[in-house]
């Protein structure tokens, strides 16, 4: 099985506790990328069995990386700003929308008889802006609706079938969702290491799961140090449940993200620093090897299928698609 965390907004920075709250409060898994050497991080595993590669998010375009155009590429192997040419934040354009339906990771891995789903569990008012205003919409929502799989709403999540935005479900209290009655179990807090303990086996009947946890890229727009010190303590309480339960034999974690933001609170916008992509497990090694920008993690994704055609397809199309 593949696990695939979409951690969004998180570059590679070097050590400076002054700007990079991976540097000041990251002590696990995700203190490499506040320039911590990974022989010091407090690991559940060998360091040297987890790759923290610079990933290259311009792909041949100046100017800051966006999410758009990075989120494309790093869930259809596309690279959406050669495409376009630019970099494009927010929603995908028509141009991006018609590479998503075509070239969707999750519908092309279930068109091959791989099993792959989108983890996120929505609130009913998201459901329906979904269905009334589908322009407006993100490329991970794009990439489910695609594989003609539905997404995932609040019936899965008490059933434990997917994962809520902030893995603790913290926020549903702060945001007053309507539809939930005071006593909701899904108000109650959830511990993100167990969740991580339990993830694999929640997950196994899938070959690839996908899981997009996007408050990182808000507290680096925030410059919030409080809740950026809240969520990397979160996180590495999540992957530490994941390390202690993946069997590096069989499967991958793969931490991927679109472009840097988080990684230096000095200032709000995306920052020029390689995106993060972090590995653990089966073919961690080929594939740190083989990915140097976000449009490289899809194709290995296929190769360890052995989804040659697949791969082919996406390295050697032409973008037959008038660009907007």
């Amino acid at each position: 099985m593949i696990f695939y965390v979409f951690l969004d907004g998180v570059g590679i920075a070097d050590y400076d506790p002054k700007s990079n709250p991976f540097s000041r409060f990251a002590k696990g898994f995700l203190a490499p990328v506040g320039g911590i050497p990974k022989s010091d991080a407090d690991l559940p595993v060998s360091p040297s069995q987890i790759h923290y590669v610079k990933t290259d998010a311009h792909m041949g375009v100046s100017g800051l990386p966006q999410s758009a155009t990075g989120q494309t590429a790093l869930w259809t192997g596309i690279p959406g700003p050669k495409v376009l040419g630019r970099h494009v934040s927010g929603f995908p354009t028509i141009t991006l929308r018609k590479i998503i339906s075509k070239y969707s990771l999750i519908k092309v891995l279930n068109e091959n008889g791989k099993l792959s789903d989108f983890l996120n569990c929505f609130s009913p008012p998201y459901l329906k802006h979904v269905e009334e205003k589908p322009k407006l919409v993100s490329a991970s929502t794009l990439v489910q609706l695609a594989s003609g799989r539905p997404l995932k709403n609040f019936d899965d999540l008490s059933n434990e079938r997917g994962l809520y935005m902030d893995l603790t479900h913290e926020i549903m209290g702060t945001l007053g969702i309507e539809m939930l009655k005071p006593g909701d179990p899904l108000l109650n807090r959830r511990d993100p290491y167990e969740l991580g303990k339990k993830s694999l086996s929640r997950f196994a009947h899938y070959q690839l799961a996908l899981y997009e946890y996007f408050l990182t890229d808000k507290v680096g727009h925030a410059m919030d140090w409080e809740k950026a010190e809240h969520v990397i303590q979160n996180l590495e309480n999540f992957f530490r449940g994941i390390l202690e339960s993946l069997d590096p034999k069989k499967d991958l974690l793969i931490v991927s993200s679109d472009h840097g933001n988080m990684e230096d609170l000095s200032q709000k916008n995306h920052t020029e620093n390689p995106a993060a992509t972090i590995l653990y497990g089966k073919d961690a090694d080929r594939f740190a090897e083989n990915i140097h920008s976000l449009a490289d993690i899809v194709p290995e994704i296929y190769k360890t299928f052995g989804m040659e055609e697949a791969i082919h397809n996406t390295k050697t199309n032409e973008f037959l698609i008038e660009s907007d």
